[in-house]
């Protein structure tokens, strides 16, 4: 596994604030993260007041809105540092921030003089709560938070926006965010606008009663409010629509509808690789398990696991765990049958495409058995008595090595679960032999070099397999000679 780079030592963000901007290495990556951090930082100078361009105001929101990207970028690499390595996810989250601040001078232009009114001035923010909605439902509700507390330092900083304004739009988006978490299912989204629509109206009477107007004037401002929130509710539901399909983001929204057992690969993997099925969904139970004891996506861990082997659909046949008293390989040559085997990993990822699912699934799907040895088929080969001399690398899957924690996890759990359903009489201490036995091999191989994990991950990885295997195993027929498709099973040692 690769020693992840410290910068800097002492007191953190505060005594070196410009390492959580700075790129480890300067690449095509980092080039891109810096253009579209500066598309946010200019569409924050340029969007957020109306003073001329020679004017000192510019370089006050310049200094602003430098400060806020620094904030942003220390935790958003603190709360979702998979965003921050996601050109595209940094893309989203510029584009939701633009978008909701091009409302914002849209409506402010068009209401005029109007904006200065006590009841009609909530309208202007009705795009920044609406904003903070999308990037909730879309990445991370914590990530919101943050974003709509920093967002506030940079209103209150502009001095375009009034004190009722500014706490109307964040106290609308943070009662929103938390109302809709955690977000499960669609039902959720509806909680959130009707808690928008409602802190809108609420907090609008709130801050005009409290500025000593009479009641029909307060009323009149909950009036203008709950349109205010109708209108972010809009937006929002504008944006769902037209931004999480085109970016197939792992929301958790999405992943948990990807996650039951009726959607439709799942459901088709159960009728047609009914072995297979089981078998991802006690590596889904196995991933999850240690993604939490990690610290890892949990979620994205487990629909990793329910869909890494969907590329066994082409050729279910060919997979000892729906073969039923007939191995289908016993008429193929090693190399074929290692070709066949192999080929189910491009085969998920084409079929994951297919479906449009989420790209960070798509990546676990073709990461899930990095450049492993097809041990059995391998050693089948040697002791065949082929003329023409082996080679190795004929018989490893094509890679890349899991480049992420969750895929990481995904490609364990996947080597410990089948290879623990040939274990005889499973007992604790042979459970436990089993997964460091496995776990050690898989690291020893090198195929846990280029992923996020650290040495210190990977005793509480252990543990978490060793607990799961435990609760989900049960005693099973043990067919003569029967091997994972990936590796033979090597006794404890």
């Amino acid at each position: 596994m690769k020693k992840r780079l410290e910068v800097g030592t002492g007191s953190g963000f505060f005594r070196h604030p410009f390492q959580y901007i700075r790129p480890a290495s300067f690449d095509r990556r980092s080039t891109m993260r810096f253009l579209l951090l500066g598309w946010l930082l200019v569409s924050l100078i340029a969007l957020n007041g109306d003073a001329p361009l020679t004017s000192w105001d510019w370089a006050k929101r310049g200094l602003v809105g430098f400060g806020e990207i620094l904030l942003f970028a220390y935790f958003l690499k603190r709360l979702r540092p998979s965003i921050w390595r996601d050109n595209l996810a940094l893309a989203l989250l510029g584009l939701v921030a633009t978008i909701s601040l091009l409302a914002v001078r849209a409506v402010s232009t068009a209401l005029g003089e109007a904006a200065n009114n006590p009841t009609l001035g909530v309208l202007i923010v009705a795009g920044l709560p609406a904003g903070a909605m999308l990037i909730g439902a879309l990445m991370s509700p914590s990530l919101a938070i943050v974003m709509v507390a920093i967002g506030s330092l940079g209103l209150a900083a502009s001095g375009s926006f009034t004190e009722a304004q500014i706490i109307v739009s964040c106290g609308a988006a943070w009662t929103s965010v938390l109302v809709m978490s955690p977000l499960k299912n669609r039902s959720g989204l509806i909680r959130g606008a009707i808690a928008l629509t409602a802190s809108m109206a609420a907090l609008s009477a709130f801050v005009v009663g409290d500025a000593g107007h009479d009641a029909k004037t307060i009323l009149i401002g909950a009036a203008w409010g709950g349109l205010a929130g109708v209108a972010a509710t809009a937006l929002f539901w504008l944006g769902i629509a037209l931004l999480e399909r085109p970016f197939r983001l792992d929301t958790p929204m999405a992943l948990y509808e990807l996650s039951s057992p009726d959607s439709n690969l799942l459901k088709q993997l159960r009728e047609e690789a009914p072995g297979t099925f089981a078998h991802s969904q006690n590596v889904a139970m196995m991933a999850e398990a240690a993604a939490l004891a990690i610290g890892a996506d949990p979620l994205l861990a487990r629909v990793g696991g329910l869909y890494h082997d969907i590329g066994k659909l082409k050729r279910p046949g060919f997979f000892i765990e729906n073969q039923v008293g007939y191995n289908t390989h016993g008429k193929l040559t090693p190399n074929l049958s290692a070709v066949i085997i192999a080929a189910h990993v491009k085969d998920g990822v084409e079929l994951a495409h297919e479906n449009r699912l989420p790209l960070r699934v798509c990546e676990i799907i073709g990461q899930h058995h990095g450049t492993c040895l097809i041990t059995y088929f391998y050693h089948q080969a040697i002791g065949s008595g082929e003329p023409d001399p082996i080679l190795e690398q004929h018989f490893r899957y094509e890679g890349p090595k899991p480049r992420t924690k969750e895929a990481a996890l995904v490609l364990l759990a996947d080597t410990v679960e089948a290879a623990g359903r040939c274990l005889e009489a499973p007992t604790p201490s042979r459970i436990s032999n089993l997964v460091q036995d496995l776990v050690e091999m898989r690291r020893s191989d090198g195929q846990l070099d280029d992923s996020e994990l650290s040495f210190g991950d990977l005793p509480k990885i252990k543990e978490a397999f060793i607990k799961t295997l435990s609760a989900i195993h049960h005693q099973r027929v043990d067919y003569a000679g029967a091997m994972s498709e990936d590796y033979a099973y090597i006794d404890s040692q």
